[in-house]
């Protein structure tokens, strides 16, 4: 249950396709996670890299995929990488100005994750360093960081308890969390979300999301960041409950004691967190990963209710998060019936005109005919150069 989020790393070995798994003789490589959106391969003699193996396998035109390891595996597949090709290191010139990966021996150097810390300047007791780029700085903090809490990490009053974050970059300071959860030490029962004081309500394993185990020491701080966080953000599921061949869920924004969910492009009140009933469950977003949710929100909900209207009108936007005030549209667009390939034509004070521009670089948002009118008429003038971008 909650064992894959204590663990150093996950391993995995790469085939070809399916039908060799249960072979491990047939494996094109070794693989080591340490969660979500993160994956290395093992080139031999301690040498990892990073690596897209495991990801692509899930790309359209892929027959490959891949298993976890156990440990006579792991082992057979190390041995199996050194004896491959000789130790090759690669040299790290050019790599400063981002700090210091710190190691206690001289040979953990050949793996930058196994640094105990990441510091700024080097002090008389740091023998063994690496200099650091600083594109590669706040990710490596985070993960030292990440593998020492996993190392030290305990049940509290019978949970295991975890802070959430975006990325792993941020797990280097608990007050960037942006979610607590739990789960029950025994590892059965379910896994709870932090509501609010004397609050947890049933939550979701975190299979692809970045977790730090939190001890009891910072338990209490991680708690208060909850409490005192200016907004906060929730996605309720209602179960398995389907509308229209959908699942139900609501975003919820909470500012202070005012819950809001998204209507359409504003926001009315909601009390479903005072609601809740058995079989749903509370997922706690950051605030970026909402702001995506309630825009997609928008734009299904907008393409849902206009499906079946005579013309399929379009305002167009600069980026995603504009598109929650008609004051920010560009110009104007109508996607014509083509089955086969994005057609546009745009609206200017001589009518209907073609174009080749497929509108990629931009936001459309759909739109019903009285918006369109309303819009065309503040918008008399043709869609300037800079909004068209080639």
């Amino acid at each position: 249950m909650f064992e894959r989020y204590l663990a150093d790393y996950r391993y995995f070995a790469l085939f070809e396709n399916q039908r060799g798994m249960s072979d491990i003789g047939n494996a094109k490589g070794l693989y080591r996670s340490i969660g979500a959106h993160d994956e290395q391969k093992y080139v031999g003699h301690g040498v990892w890299t990073q690596s897209r193996g495991l990801a692509e396998t899930g790309d359209r035109n892929s027959y490959e995929d891949y298993r976890e390891v156990s440990a006579a595996e792991l082992e057979w597949l190390r041995q199996v990488a050194d004896d491959r090709a000789p130790a090759k290191h690669e040299p790290r010139d050019g790599f400063e100005g981002g700090g210091f990966a710190v190691f206690r021996h001289e040979a953990d150097m050949i793996d930058l994750r196994s640094a105990y810390a990441v510091v700024d300047e080097l002090l008389p007791e740091h023998r063994y360093a690496l200099p650091l780029a600083p594109f590669e700085r706040d990710s490596l903090a985070g993960i030292v960081a990440l593998l020492a809490a996993r190392r030290r990490a305990e049940q509290v009053d019978g949970h295991h308890y975890f802070a959430e974050f975006e990325k792993l970059s941020e797990v280097a300071d608990i007050g960037r969390a942006h979610a607590l959860i739990r789960c029950p030490s025994s590892g059965d029962g379910e896994w709870e979300t932090y509501l609010q004081e004397g609050a947890w309500v049933r939550g979701k394993e975190p299979r692809d999301r970045v977790v730090l185990p939190v001890g009891r020491d910072d338990l209490e701080r991680t708690i208060r960041g909850r409490e005192i966080a200016g907004a906060r953000y929730f996605d309720v599921w209602h179960g398995l409950a389907t509308k229209n061949g959908y699942y139900v869920h609501d975003l919820v924004r909470r500012t202070g004691s005012v819950d809001e969910t998204p209507d359409d492009l504003g926001w009315r009140h909601t009390d479903v967190l005072g609601r809740l009933e058995p079989g749903w469950w509370v997922v706690e977003f950051s605030e970026r990963h909402f702001r995506i949710a309630r825009d997609v929100a928008a734009m299904t909900g907008r393409s849902r209710a206009f499906r079946s209207r005579a013309h399929d009108y379009r305002a167009v936007f600069r980026r995603g998060d504009d598109i929650h005030d008609l004051g920010n549209v560009l110009f104007l667009a109508k996607r014509l019936p083509n089955p086969y390939e994005l057609e546009y034509e745009l609206w200017t004070p001589d009518g209907w005109q073609p174009t080749s521009n497929l509108l990629l670089e931009y936001t459309t948002l759909p739109i019903s005919e009285e918006e369109f009118q309303r819009l065309a008429a503040s918008h008399p003038g043709e869609p300037k150069t800079d909004d068209l971008k080639p």
